[in-house]
């Protein structure tokens, strides 16, 4: 499977998923593609070997029939405007858009990696040793928390993470972060999983009760849409969480860890 959000120019993603379609089907052409799509034959071929640009009237049609999901989707647009743009400004606004949808510097966690949320503290604990100089002093560590733990669960932690190859010791034994993001995708079935959003949920309300309101963002929001538009919900949340998440790799000197929960749920049985 060909990852589209790897690609920062469309016309080589389309180059890798031709060859791949034409390995996969006898019946593949630019000939075929072009009468499925609609486009000159010619013409298909210069957009693939790169040499001029998909229209935007096509975009559509051409992820339609690719395959691609809705997020992919207006990735691959995106990918489209990047291509064509031209300008220092625009070049750089389109960059930008691009990379609010790109999934850049995360890894989907395997089974082995679901240890990472047995305990809230375990992500959080990662994170402070990428916005701290962590040398090992994990009494000090787990004090750093809010709320705090022990000195052993702290250990513990940095433990399960050098084993899961997301921190190692690096010079002048300081500890550091192997990668700058990770994430369960989609994955948010597992009881684990669950178990972490329940402890991160309990510490908001900690935090609303406890913390002064300068130090947190808590808000809500009680609207009513039709049933089947929570699918368009659901994505406006995801889109918010990467654009989330791309900021946060492309901040410099992080010296405080914060934890972000979006819950959207029903309020009334339909």
């Amino acid at each position: 499977m060909i990852d589209l959000y790897q690609y920062t120019d469309y016309r080589a993603f389309l180059r890798e998923w031709f060859a791949h379609a034409k390995e996969t089907s006898p019946a593949m052409s630019y000939r075929f593609l072009a009468k499925r799509l609609d486009i000159d034959p010619g013409f298909l071929v210069h957009i693939i070997q790169g040499s001029k640009h998909l229209a935007e009237k096509n975009i559509a049609a051409f992820a339609k029939y690719i395959g691609l999901n809705k997020r992919e989707s207006a990735y691959f647009e995106r990918l489209v405007l990047f291509g064509k743009a031209r300008g220092e400004r625009e070049i750089a606004e389109c960059f930008k858009l691009l990379m609010e949808l790109r999934d850049t510097c995360r890894r989907e966690v395997n089974t082995r990696q679901y240890q990472y949320y047995l305990h809230w503290y375990i992500p959080a604990i990662r994170c402070l040793i990428a916005a701290t100089e962590f040398t090992g002093n994990y009494a000090a560590l787990g004090a750093q928390l809010v709320p705090s733990i022990s000195a052993k669960e702290a250990e513990q932690s940095v433990k399960l993470l050098e084993k899961l190859g997301m921190i190692k010791r690096g010079s002048g034994n300081v500890w550091e972060t192997l990668d700058q993001h990770i994430s369960t995708g989609d994955a948010w079935t597992s009881h684990t999983i669950r178990g972490f959003q329940k402890q991160t949920l309990e510490l908001a309300v900690s935090a609303l009760e406890n913390l002064p309101k300068e130090d947190r963002e808590i808000s809500t929001l009680t609207f009513s849409i039709p049933k089947s538009e929570i699918n368009a919900v659901q994505e406006m949340v995801r889109e918010f969480r990467s654009r989330m998440a791309n900021w946060a790799i492309s901040t410099q000197d992080g010296d405080s860890v914060f934890q972000m929960n979006i819950q959207v749920f029903p309020l009334a049985r339909t």
